[in-house]
């Protein structure tokens, strides 16, 4: 069953995946990702999910792809300007 809305929010649970499961050592694969999607009830597939890895990337978000055997995406922590933003507070 899919859930409401969830079309329009895959890129975020896709994002929730990465931000919070995933390291240099613990890479997740577009299956994987996928699998997890569609046991929370997310309907999708292999490609929808790599299309928007491919948005996260491309709007900058540190999501990287590690190659090999034992590959797959991570989200770079290390290299995260997205979610600590500080805002300088202008002098009047």
């Amino acid at each position: 069953m899919q859930k409401d809305g969830a079309k329009k929010t895959i890129i975020l649970y896709i994002l929730k995946i990465l931000y919070n499961g995933t390291s240099w050592h613990r890479p997740v694969t577009v299956m994987q990702i996928t699998h997890v999607l569609n046991d929370m009830g997310v309907e999708c597939n292999q490609r929808t999910v790599s299309r928007n890895i491919q948005y996260l990337i491309d709007f900058g978000l540190p999501v990287i792809r590690k190659k090999g055997k034992k590959g797959g995406y991570f989200y770079y922590k290390e290299m995260d300007n997205f979610f600590n933003v500080s805002q300088k507070k202008e002098d009047k």
